[in-house]
């Protein structure tokens, strides 16, 4: 049984090898070899691309029964340490996590860099979320509109193109303003090409604010959750990260200011009402 697990570990190393990008695949604790449990644990695929992912380092059937006989192969198949392939890959095998565990038992490995793999993959609480640009104005945006509940969440569903053309215009207003003021909130934006291009698009450039617990998207509607202070602290935590200490007392004031005059830009360039301003955000830049 040992020779077919270390046997099956060994293909799904060269696949993960071949395969995964150097960022995705975890190591022994010496650097020499690739951890495959390990590095299973702590990969963040879909269901569709990790069953690809194994497949490559399957083995038909017939040569694993060729090779340790009908025996092992049937015994290692009751207790579930391979995995068989549906479809046209059923005359495939692959080892699954109970073999892996198998190999890490056979081989005296510890265990618990596998239990912290899996942590650091699908628990990010104590991870620093930092967010681009783009992300920044986005939450600005939803602020000046008052966007702070689900009761008064932004809704997009039903708006003219030449609406979304003044709104997609109004984000780049804000990038300027900020920039005016001295306000760092990344690299900056290249408003003619990729995501950025549209009101769309930019909407969807989203990596890291999805994570937090702040941001919500229902279908077309889109609002902050300000309903608390420790709430808007995060975000401006968030969004001026790039500032410490002093410095950072410092940029609340002009972040404030900044809010209060595109506050008017709204008014003038859109024609609308700006939503009030959270009551939480403003005791934040001013306290």
């Amino acid at each position: 049984m040992k020779e077919l697990i270390e046997f099956l570990n060994e293909k799904l190393r060269i696949a993960f090898e071949e395969d995964l990008k150097k960022k995705e695949i975890q190591y022994f604790e010496d650097g020499s070899t690739i951890d495959v449990f390990k590095t299973l644990m702590f990969l963040r695929k879909n269901n569709n691309d990790l069953n690809k992912l194994m497949l490559q380092g399957a083995v038909s059937r017939d040569e694993l029964k060729y090779l340790y006989g009908e025996e092992i192969l049937n015994e290692a198949i009751k207790n579930k340490f391979i995995i068989k392939g549906n479809s046209i890959n059923s005359d495939k095998i692959f080892l699954g996590s109970n073999g892996l565990y198998k190999h890490y038992i056979f081989n005296d490995f510890n265990l618990s860099n596998v239990f912290v793999a899996f942590d650091s993959n699908n628990f990010t609480l104590n991870k620093e979320l930092a967010l681009k640009a783009q992300e920044k104005i986005w939450c600005l945006f939803l602020i000046l509109l008052g966007a702070d509940s689900e009761q008064n969440a932004f809704k997009t569903e039903g708006l003219s193109p030449e609406v979304l053309v003044n709104y997609h215009l109004f984000f780049i207003s804000i990038e300027n303003e900020l920039a005016t003021k001295g306000i760092q909130i990344g690299n900056k934006i290249g408003w003619d090409s990729g995501k950025d291009i549209s009101f769309r698009k930019f909407i969807t450039n989203i990596v890291n604010l999805s994570k937090t617990p702040l941001y919500k998207r229902e279908g077309y509607k889109y609002y902050l959750d300000l309903t608390k202070r420790k709430n808007a602290k995060y975000l401006l935590d968030l969004v001026l990260e790039k500032h410490k200490g002093a410095e950072r007392l410092i940029a609340n004031d002009l972040l404030y200011e900044s809010l209060k005059e595109l506050e008017l830009k709204m008014s003038f360039e859109l024609g609308q009402i700006p939503g009030e301003l959270n009551q939480f955000i403003i005791e934040e830049l001013k306290s």
